[in-house]
């Protein structure tokens, strides 16, 4: 808040500053009368430093080789899972889905746990309609099962279903609406154009999340990494810096929260801690995103070497690093942005599609088709990623270049003046570019 001087005509300004603030004030007593009613967080147990031990463990009972030993293997799998959260390897992702179907050769009836470990590597691997149909199977056992219900919903949000997502989440009731249903309805509540009730909510989830000791430090941290995102999509920038740094604290490897952290500082043009970030991001896992943010910094360094060298690290990721094509979407933005190998990007957009028809790989195909002047698909895609009123600075602004370069002046400027609306430093160059085009439809 401004700080007022002590002149003698101060009485009357702060009288009227605490009428007009008053709102504010009564909003920030609710939020903080919110935050005392909710569980204080408890202490972070550093359980990714026993990963490998506890992987060791089950390794070694399943080397028993015991028969109709099916606890094992799932165990395994739910260890190595929980590794490639922690570290990256995607093939922690491969032997926990080879660990998970042994559990379910050993038991394939009743083996709910199995069954749904086996649905979560499929989520973690982008077979999103393997999930569903592993979670559908699961839901054969005990119908009605709200927790079931939840999962879909989840699910059904990645392959673009949103109408039946939003049946589910509703059909819970409400005594089983736990921190689990929080989360995808928070998910569902973004995407559709409420991004302030999405925060609110996944602040309770994580409050409530973070006084289990017991939960892993990476699972608490993601909680603060996904609340720093919807920060920063609102616009809240200090307050999503802040989510990211303290994701960092909870589990100081997470390179989801070095890479959010980066992508912000880009935006904001802190390119020294951007570079700094990202790299750390990028030495734990080279996703082409962090890798982009660290290209971006270098150029805006002045190094155009170290630029080109980590242009071609990407280039590199996306031929032998990239085998299971959880990256793909990343790669397609990263080309089209920066409008290089803009055919490729074009087509793995169009691959993407297929697998995950959900808003942002929509958006992701309008933009590398626009950046590969197929402008009239880039029209249809805008309009299906724009359909939910989606609160995010960066659709907006692709959704107002398609609508200008066909000549719709007036609905171009309200997607531009959106953009900035939501977060007025959204992007390290688009932002730039949102005000320049603004001020030349200026009458």
């Amino acid at each position: 808040m401004k700080r007022f001087g002590i002149l003698t005509w101060a009485a009357t300004t702060i009288a009227i500053a605490a009428i007009a603030l008053w709102p504010s004030y009564v909003k920030h007593a609710e939020s903080a009368a919110r935050a005392a009613s909710l569980p204080t967080m408890a202490p972070v147990t550093a359980d990714y430093l026993q990963r490998d031990k506890s992987v060791a463990f089950w390794e070694g009972m399943l080397n028993k080789h015991l028969y109709g030993d099916m606890l094992s293997p799932r165990q395994l799998a739910e260890q190595y899972l929980q590794r490639y959260r922690e570290r990256g390897d995607i093939g922690d992702v491969l032997r926990a889905e080879h660990a998970a179907k042994l559990s379910l050769e050993r038991q394939p009836r009743g083996n709910l746990p199995g069954e749904l470990e086996l649905a979560s590597i499929f989520l973690t691997l982008h077979r999103f309609h393997d999930a569903i149909w592993v979670t559908k199977h699961v839901e054969s056992y005990d119908r009605g099962d709200d927790s079931m219900s939840t999962r879909e919903a989840g699910l059904d949000m990645e392959v673009g279903d949103y109408a039946r997502a939003h049946r589910l989440l509703d059909s819970v009731k409400p005594a089983n609406r736990d921190d689990g249903w929080r989360v995808v309805e928070s998910r569902y509540l973004e995407l559709t154009g409420q991004l302030a009730k999405a925060r609110d909510m996944l602040a309770i989830a994580s409050a409530y999340q973070n006084q289990n000791f017991d939960a892993p430090a990476q699972q608490r941290a993601w909680y603060f990494f996904r609340q720093g995102e919807m920060a920063f999509e609102a616009g809240d920038n200090d307050t999503a810096l802040a989510d990211e740094s303290e994701a960092i604290t909870v589990f100081p490897s997470f390179a989801d929260g070095f890479r959010a952290r980066a992508r912000m500082e880009c935006a904001l043009h802190q390119w020294q801690k951007c570079l700094s970030d990202a790299t750390t991001s990028a030495d734990e896992v080279p996703y082409p995103e962090t890798l982009g943010y660290k290209a971006d910094a270098e150029r805006a360094l002045g190094d155009p070497s170290a630029a080109a060298q980590t242009d071609d690290l990407i280039a590199t990721v996306e031929k032998i690093g990239n085998t299971q094509h959880i990256s793909d979407r990343l790669l397609a933005i990263y080309y089209s942005e920066h409008r290089i190998n803009t055919a490729d990007a074009y087509a793995i957009a169009k691959g993407e599609l297929r697998v995950r028809d959900d808003i942002f790989t929509e958006d992701t195909l309008a933009w590398a088709a626009a950046m590969d002047g197929k402008w009239n698909e880039a029209r249809v895609a805008i309009a299906k990623a724009g359909r939910l009123g989606t609160e995010n600075s960066l659709l907006q602004y692709h959704a107002g270049v398609i609508a200008l370069h066909f000549g719709k002046r007036q609905e171009a400027k309200l997607h531009f003046e959106r953009a900035l609306a939501l977060n007025p430093e959204f992007h390290p160059f688009y932002a730039d570019a949102a005000r320049s085009q603004l001020a030349a439809l200026a009458p």
